[in-house]
């Protein structure tokens, strides 16, 4: 009897810790970014299909507070770190802090500039930029004179999506960009750098967003100043207010790049992680242009 009650607690002893659910944390840029609260959405329906636990924090853009919610889940002793940093720079000290907890990490859309990371999920921003160039190019016909909404400055993302837009337009030499400032992502800035550029562009084709939250504020200047129909805008992310953005015509086109399915890949590997098994150190998702006549 005693022989059997022992087994019995042993045996729960085991089901509380060797089967307790393992948990991830989430630390996001900004969840006032649709793109970034469609991979939260992503992220929590693969856990949750998965028996995984996801602690999501919201970094509100701000490095020092994406710092301190990853020592955070550091002290919860979260098994998995993913992370959408702020600004690949400032986010070494974290990455490092959990390398030295001995807590796996994984990235997303931004890189981390130091430390070690298991795996980095992302696309190719230059592809991405390079999409955007044909179809404004085309939407163009080949000439006129645009402008360009910057993302965070030095930002992998914002670097390569401007380099791959500038690369392609050099095959369209009709082409000619007279603006290139930064708006930082945000639609509100979008907005406010689109109205500078207007008030000294009377004359602009096209605008090129690094992503559509800019590309949405460009939008809102352009129609506020009356001239939607002169000014052809193209984003990237495919969300679904650029989507809307499309059907109404207010834009031309967007790049999508599937942030529901890349935080679905970041939670397989997280579970990969915690199972013991290795994963690929970077993977790329691929991209899609879309334009009104894939919409229809």
């Amino acid at each position: 009897m005693k022989r059997m009650l022992l087994v019995v607690l042993v045996i729960g002893l085991f089901a509380l810790t060797g089967f307790a659910a393992k948990t991830i944390g989430f630390s996001v840029s900004t969840l006032a970014n649709p793109f970034f609260v469609t991979m939260k959405e992503g992220g929590e329906a693969k856990a949750s299909e998965l028996g995984l636990e996801m602690i999501v924090l919201d970094a509100q853009d701000k490095p020092e507070t994406q710092f301190a919610q990853i020592q955070d889940l550091i002290t919860r002793r979260v098994d998995v770190l993913i992370i959408n940093p702020v600004d690949s720079d400032a986010i070494v000290s974290a990455v490092l802090e959990a390398n030295a907890a001995g807590i796996p990490v994984i990235t997303v859309t931004r890189p981390s500039n130091g430390g070690v990371v298991e795996q980095h999920l992302d696309i190719d921003n230059k592809e991405a930029g390079m999409l955007a160039a044909v179809a404004l190019a085309e939407a163009l016909g080949g000439e006129g004179k645009v402008a360009v909404l910057e993302g965070i400055p030095g930002a992998p993302s914002a670097v390569d999506r401007q380099k791959g837009f500038m690369d392609e337009l050099k095959k369209y030499p009709g082409i000619e960009v007279v603006a290139s400032l930064t708006a930082n992502y945000s639609r509100e800035e979008g907005a406010r750098v689109t109205e500078d550029i207007l008030q000294g562009n009377p004359v602009l084709d096209g605008i090129y967003a690094h992503n559509d939250e800019m590309a949405l504020g460009a939008v809102r200047a352009v129609v506020a100043a009356g001239r939607l129909d002169e000014i052809k805008i193209v984003g990237i992310d495919a969300t679904d207010d650029a989507i809307a953005a499309i059907k109404a015509g207010e834009m031309v086109a967007t790049v999508q790049q599937q942030p529901y399915l890349q935080m679905q890949m970041a939670v397989i590997a997280a579970q990969r992680i915690i199972n013991g098994a290795t994963v690929e150190p970077k993977v790329i998702i691929p991209l899609k242009l879309i334009t009104i006549d894939v919409l229809q």
